[in-house]
């Protein structure tokens, strides 16, 4: 049965100075280190020679403990206590034997007499505290009493502070808990596992910079650390620093009993790292060992993706969602379930997928920007527009994505001026009923200028901006065919100011399409004027000519300049 990460953490001191007089420090090492099937190991090469010796027999207890085979601790403690009766540690182990067979009058009489035995010594309290904080018969309240006792006596003591932060970890007390490890360090400063601790704690609590401080300061103090390593690489992995989480993964991996856990963690930073082929090898390894475990599914799926192989990707996730609990499956399946289906040409699965991991998790960004260009390229600009505001919302930039939306009210309103166009076709022939043209029209207005006033924040963002200048120019030569206002005029005229300015190559077809607008404008002018204003008719035809005289220019193939000059020239 796996255990959760607070059974672990407080696991890297449960009884651990119980066996105080054991001398081979290797023990105490791979036991602080949760490294308990090499500490069982260490314990029973070093009871062949020394059988009878308590402290031996106390450490491998805890180590069975850590294995979660607490059957096989009692065994051990009940040896130590036949060899040790009157060693406080080795009664304290007996007390926690009785806790694990649910004999609390036992086990405080145990306790007692461990307290009796060298009631002012800081660590029997120490060691009572643990016995009561091991992880199958937890008291927390007798574990808070002894404590409070050693407290009383020692106050400065740092290892009763940090085990007051183990127990408040134990009730997810995490404020608690960080402020016992800050006495713990401020006590005992060169305590590297109370730094380690704080650090988890922060971690816990998501105070990422702290947490990372204290890890380093607890690596500073005893770089020969393993669990460290791991707290680590799990806090650059939540940070999205995969390159670093690999470093202290690495380091982890290289001292470690490493689980099969630890090294799907590891698979998931190298693929997040690129490193696909490091990432399916170690996949493989797993495989072999556990073909059930869904989590491989998934991880093999997202790098089939990476990697181009799209249908196997496909394979693997459908594999994956019909073995994984549907209750942990997390945004990012989804949304590589529906990159792989996009790929393969099965679009709307794809967006129905990008859907459903944005409900999941609704700050991916990238969830929202695929879901936006799918829908544009669908032809469904209302939606797109949507996406691409929630893009903006979480921090987007505001220019382009304003932009991006812009452009989705201008095609959705010209999706509404093909359907008027088709209608008025329609009522030209007299054919009955139709739609209502004028309602048609509202909605094609009100899309366009929708359109017209969001590339209108792009201009107060960058008034240098000349491509929102251009839509708008476009916008307003459909809402005014006949040129009757000069709205389309001004805005061509700005967005020429700033295009001439720049490489006149590069922007050619749109410094045209400029002047194409406006010398038509001024020819409409100059025909409106003609009878009624002469010398102003006059001004509007030069003003037309020089406009498609620029565009010949530029372009000296471009026909509809040469008819336009043509025609001008033939006018009296």
């Amino acid at each position: 049965m796996k255990q959760g990460l607070l059974f672990f953490l407080i696991m890297g001191s449960t009884l651990l100075h119980v066996w105080a007089q054991e001398p081979f420090s290797k023990g105490s090492f791979l036991l602080e280190e949760q490294q308990f099937q090499s500490a069982r190991i260490h314990f029973l090469l070093q009871l062949k020679s020394r059988p009878n010796d308590a402290g031996l027999l106390i450490g491998l207890g805890n180590a069975y403990v850590g294995l979660q085979s607490p059957d096989s601790a009692k065994i051990a403690f009940k040896r130590a206590f036949q060899v040790g009766q009157s060693n406080p540690n080795v009664l304290a182990g007996m007390g926690m034997v009785a806790l694990l067979n649910n004999d609390h009058d036992a086990a405080s009489d145990y306790f007692e007499r461990t307290r009796r035995a060298d009631k002012t010594n800081p660590e029997i309290y120490c060691n009572l505290a643990e016995a009561c904080l091991n992880p199958f018969k937890t008291d927390t309240v007798s574990a808070l009493s002894y404590l409070k006792q050693g407290l009383d006596l020692s106050p400065k003591y740092g290892r009763l502070h940090q085990l007051t932060g183990d127990l408040e970890l134990v009730k997810k007390n995490f404020g608690s808990a960080l402020n016992a490890y800050e006495r713990a360090t401020f006590f005992d400063p060169k305590s590297a596992i109370s730094y380690r601790k704080a650090g988890y704690a922060y971690f816990r609590s998501a105070a990422f910079r702290e947490a990372l401080n204290d890890f380093n300061k607890s690596i500073a103090l005893n770089p020969d650390q393993i669990l460290v390593y791991k707290y680590q690489g799990d806090l650059f992995y939540a940070l999205g620093r995969y390159q670093e989480a690999g470093q202290a993964y690495l380091t982890y991996h290289e001292r470690a009993e490493v689980t099969s856990e630890d090294k799907e963690r590891m698979a998931f930073v190298l693929f997040f790292s690129k490193k696909y082929e490091d990432s399916a090898k170690l996949l493989e390894q797993l495989t072999s060992v556990s073909r059930e475990e869904s989590v491989l599914l998934r991880i093999k799926g997202y790098i089939a993706y990476e990697t181009g192989n799209y249908q196997k990707g496909l394979d693997d996730l459908d594999q994956f969602f019909q073995q994984h609990n549907p209750e942990k499956i997390i945004a990012l399946d989804y949304s590589y379930y529906a990159k792989i289906l996009q790929k393969l040409g099965k679009d709307s699965l794809a967006r129905l997928n990008f859907i459903k991991s944005a409900a999941l998790d609704s700050n991916r960004m990238d969830t929202y920007e695929e879901l936006a260009r799918y829908e544009s390229k669908k032809g469904m600009h209302q939606q797109a527009a949507l996406h691409f505001r929630k893009m903006m919302d979480r921090g987007a930039d505001k220019l382009i994505t304003s932009f991006q939306i812009g452009k989705e009210f201008y095609f959705e309103g010209e999706i509404w001026r093909t359907r008027l166009d088709s209608v008025r076709e329609v009522e030209k022939s007299g054919h009955t009923p139709l739609p209502d043209s004028t309602a048609i029209r509202k909605s094609m207005v009100r899309y366009y200028s929708r359109a017209d006033s969001t590339f209108a924040v792009v201009n107060q963002l960058n008034p240098e901006y000349a491509g929102a200048y251009v839509w708008r120019g476009r916008i307003q030569s459909i809402l005014d065919p006949d040129a009757l206002a000069t709205g389309a005029k001004e805005m061509y005229e700005k967005a020429l100011s700033i295009l001439e300015k720049s490489e006149m190559a590069k922007n050619q077809k749109t410094i045209i399409e400029g002047y194409r607008y406006l010398g038509s404008y001024y020819y409409l002018g100059y025909e409106r004027l003609l009878r009624k204003d002469k010398v102003l008719a006059a001004e509007m035809k030069t003003k037309s000519m020089e406009c498609f005289t620029k565009i010949s220019t530029l372009d000296p193939a471009d026909n509809q300049a040469k008819e336009v000059l043509s025609k001008i020239n033939k006018r009296k």
